[in-house]
């Protein structure tokens, strides 16, 4: 496989939902979250955290606010009240640096994105064999 084939897989596999992503027992001394543990408390914190899955679910990890439908089911999932506490919690988040809001009706995180270019390398590596997996021993009793 050639390297832009290689990578052309690397990118498809990257933007699917992952089961699961890094989430370092360090992170709070991350000096981003502590920023928003500061700003938030532990309420910000878990939202951030809640966030995370819903980015790491999403295809291409990146959640729609692009309708205010859309921006309601995303504030309903943070447990906001409204779209405009959804707004001014981004607004946090975006200030610490902890994601982006790009202008297409997304927002995205660095993080998140690094995490899923890690899991679909590791899909796409997987795809092209390797190591059987291991498979239990079978004793006679």
């Amino acid at each position: 496989m050639g390297d832009m084939a290689a990578r052309n897989e690397i990118e498809a596999e990257a933007a699917k939902p992952m089961d699961w992503f890094k989430h370092d027992a360090s992170a709070y001394s991350d000096i981003k979250c502590r920023r928003l543990l500061r700003r938030l408390g532990m309420a910000g914190y878990g939202r951030w955290w809640r966030l995370c899955e819903i980015m790491a679910s999403t295809n291409g990890h990146k959640p729609s606010i692009e309708t205010e439908e859309d921006a309601e089911i995303l504030a309903e999932e943070l447990q906001l009240d409204s779209v405009h506490e959804l707004m001014e919690y981004f607004g946090v988040l975006v200030d610490v640096g902890l994601i982006q809001m790009p202008g297409d009706g997304t927002v995205s995180s660095d993080r998140m994105m690094s995490n899923a270019l890690t899991f679909g390398t590791n899909r796409a590596n997987g795809k092209l064999g390797g190591r059987p997996r291991k498979r239990p021993v079978k004793t006679d009793h």
